[in-house]
């Protein structure tokens, strides 16, 4: 049976006006090998998912950057180049399901960074998304997931390892930050839009939550793959 694998694809470019930088972007995505039809799928779709970063780069943001390029020649002042970047990293490959883990960042010149952080699990075979529901089985899982996650967030803000707004459960729930959920071998990772819960210097605020204590219920690693 061919190993499964997972290639991350790399790009790089540099966008120029006149012969001088004006945006240069790093673009990664994934390629996976030996999963079949499926995986061929996977692929397909995270290659159109770098076309649309690729084309909002080289159009909206470039030409956005040309426009602060222009002005401040106009009134004599330096130009710091925009930049952009996707990077991804396999978080687990394990009895037909991946999980990818995928970091963004863009800086408008000497501007403050943007980030964003989400995750993916697929399932191999079927080349389609693994619902977070499948990991467990009782009613209100989402419930208890969340009161996990706030419990922590709230430990790590009076342990002032992050530094979260008051109230941010009730602003960051409007955001469904379950949607962009990652698996790992240590629990479910979920990670916070930038800003929603923090300043934007904390960028995305990420909890893991350890799958036997998830929802107060005791689960196997093992059971959230197929028999």
């Amino acid at each position: 049976m061919e190993e499964i694998k997972v290639i991350w694809e790399e790009e790089t470019r540099v966008l120029t006006l006149e012969g001088e930088p004006v945006l240069k972007y790093a673009l990664s995505w994934p390629r996976v090998e030996g999963a079949g039809l499926g995986g061929r799928w996977i692929g397909r779709y995270y290659a159109r998912l770098a076309g649309q970063w690729r084309r909002r780069w080289e159009r909206e943001v470039y030409w956005r950057a040309c426009l602060e390029l222009t002005a401040r020649r106009e009134e004599s002042r330096p130009f710091t180049p925009w930049t952009g970047e996707l990077t991804g990293e396999t978080a687990l490959l394990r009895d037909g399901v991946l999980s990818l883990r995928f970091f963004g960042c863009e800086v408008r010149g000497d501007g403050r960074p943007a980030r964003v952080r989400w995750g993916d699990v697929w399932k191999l075979r079927e080349g389609t998304p693994k619902p977070l529901k499948e990991l467990f089985e009782k009613r209100g899982w989402k419930r208890g997931l969340w009161r996990s996650i706030c419990q922590q967030g709230e430990a790590r803000r009076q342990a002032g390892d992050c530094f979260l707004d008051g109230g941010w459960p009730q602003k960051v729930k409007k955001t469904h930050p379950l949607r962009g959920w990652c698996l790992t071998e240590e629990g479910v990772e979920v990670s916070l839009p930038q800003c929603a819960a923090s300043p934007a210097a904390e960028g995305c605020p990420v909890f893991t939550v350890p799958l036997e204590d998830s929802a107060g219920e005791k689960i196997q690693l093992s059971a959230c793959f197929p028999k």
